[in-house]
């Protein structure tokens, strides 16, 4: 059964503001905070965004899979961590601009079809959407709280 658009619009929307909060705060860091390791886990926040990019890459083939009447492979919790060191480790080497792109472009891609595709639910998406974003964007803001002194003496 499709989805309402009410619950259609309440889904973009939070989309789209963790999206924006997120990308907001990955703005506010330097090229040199973007690509240090170690910012988020042994990861930089460029391996996050790649990281960010490859789960809405897998989330719309399991859209389309299910546009087409397949049944996507269940991703098992046990191979996520290998899922995530394989994103990383194909893109890692791209310069930030290419990494940087690809998120946006990516993100755009991905709320184009769940603005038009019949399959869309809250289920579906938030693990590899909002909830992903506030995820992601909780280790930023921890990063730019726990380096705030440096990060002011440099703006100085």
């Amino acid at each position: 059964m499709a989805i309402s658009q009410q619950e259609r619009a309440a889904i973009l929307r939070d989309v789209q503001m963790a999206w924006v909060e997120l990308r907001n705060a990955l703005r506010g860091l330097s090229a040199k905070e973007l690509t240090d390791p170690g910012t988020v886990g042994t990861w930089s926040f460029k391996d996050m965004m790649i990281h960010i990019t490859g789960w809405e890459r897998i989330l719309m083939e399991r859209i389309q899979a299910l546009e087409r009447g397949e049944e996507p492979e269940p991703i098992d919790e046990a191979d996520v961590d290998r899922i995530n060191a394989e994103i990383v480790a194909r893109h890692h080497d791209e310069p930030l601009d290419e990494v940087q792109r690809e998120f946006e472009e990516t993100h755009q891609r991905l709320v184009d079809l769940l603005e038009r595709t019949p399959v869309l639910t809250r289920e579906l998406v938030a693990g590899d959407t909002y909830e992903h974003y506030q995820e992601h964007l909780r280790d930023v803001l921890d990063f730019v709280r726990g380096h705030a002194r440096g990060r002011q003496k440099h703006a100085e």
